[in-house]
């Protein structure tokens, strides 16, 4: 009989501890589903936050960004895996202090149909956001954002047409993030997502096509340059194949 209690103790204790696991997965979860959309003003999933039994770390698992309406791609970002330093029994409190956070495997799209790009938006909906209406009272303080592995696509359409390039982002790290009091999801999102598309656009200068970031005006005439320049090779190509490649 003593055994049968026993036993029956356990296995309440194990699903306890079990549940208690997962419901704070679950909070993780939604706390950057909703801090997030709430920065950026589009829909963010998580696939999966997983705080490690003994805890020590949390992992965040593909994480995807959508694109504001009326770009091309479905996603505006994407993270394979967000893995950061954190004692198991403070990722409840108010205050949460993160040694390091290190972000893998990110694929940034960066759009522009004609004057309108998929980061402006974004970067206007954050300069217009009240941080203070987030209504997540919890603060975080980064020593550390490390990103690694970062993919970066441009693809500009001017006039129905579409130029695209692909390179790769150099790793990066932000230091202190929150300083002292601290920083919501929605900040720490936003601060970490101005910073990616300002590194982006700043390297890829030479690498983006050519254009992009450009005013409307000065698009159109690249646009009619690029169309010339595109049927004056059209027209070497034909001259030397009637020539036989002589001159």
């Amino acid at each position: 009989m003593f055994k049968k209690i026993a036993l029956t103790v356990v296995i309440l204790i194990i699903v306890v501890l079990a549940s208690a696991y997962f419901y704070r997965n679950l909070l993780v979860e939604k706390a950057v589903e909703s801090g997030s959309a709430y920065a950026l003003g589009v829909e963010t999933n998580l696939g999966s936050a997983r705080l490690a039994l003994g805890g020590g770390s949390l992992a965040l698992n593909n994480l995807t960004i959508a694109n504001p309406d009326g770009f091309a791609e479905k996603d505006f970002l994407s993270l394979r895996r967000g893995v950061f330093d954190v004692d198991a029994g403070s990722v409840l409190d108010k205050e949460i202090v993160v040694d390091s956070f290190v972000i893998e495997g990110v694929t940034l799209n960066l759009e522009q149909i004609d004057r309108k790009g998929n980061f402006q938006v974004l970067l206007d909906h954050i300069k217009q956001l009240n941080m203070s209406s987030s209504g997540d009272s919890r603060k975080f303080r980064f020593g550390l954002i490390a990103l690694r592995d970062v993919n970066v696509t441009g693809s500009l359409n001017l006039m129905g047409k579409n130029y695209e390039k692909s390179f790769t982002l150099d790793d990066f790290s932000l230091r202190n993030v929150g300083g002292d009091n601290g920083a919501t999801i929605s900040q720490v999102t936003a601060t970490v997502v101005k910073t990616l598309i300002t590194k982006a656009l700043a390297s890829g200068n030479g690498l983006l096509p050519d254009g992009f970031g450009n005013n409307l005006s000065d698009l159109k005439d690249q646009g009619v340059d690029k169309i010339k320049t595109e049927a004056a090779d059209k027209l070497k190509d034909l001259g030397k194949s009637l020539t036989g490649g002589k001159k």
